[in-house]
């Protein structure tokens, strides 16, 4: 039976900083999918309104803070998988 001998370099990644780079990796993913979904946003308001949903018909409707968006998109960007 041949010998099979690991001819390559040895593996002498550290796992802590392999695992911290990936993370920061995905940490910038995340940040540059909420700025694209941002700027779409902000293009988006300069045809459109957005607004909350009136619960009843005697409601008015009322404007969506921008603070408010940032944040659900955001959170939205941070659920998003690799490769979105």
């Amino acid at each position: 039976m041949a010998i099979i001998n690991n001819s390559g370099v040895p593996d002498r990644t550290n796992h802590e900083y392999k695992n911290k780079r990936k993370q920061i990796i995905e940490e910038e993913r995340i940040r540059i999918l909420g700025d694209s979904l941002m700027l779409f946003y902000d293009k988006l308001i300069e045809k459109y309104d957005v607004i909350y949903k009136p619960e009843d018909e005697e409601d008015k409707n009322v404007d969506v803070d921008r603070a408010e968006i940032e944040k659900l998109v955001r959170d939205y960007a941070s659920t998003k998988p690799i490769g979105f």
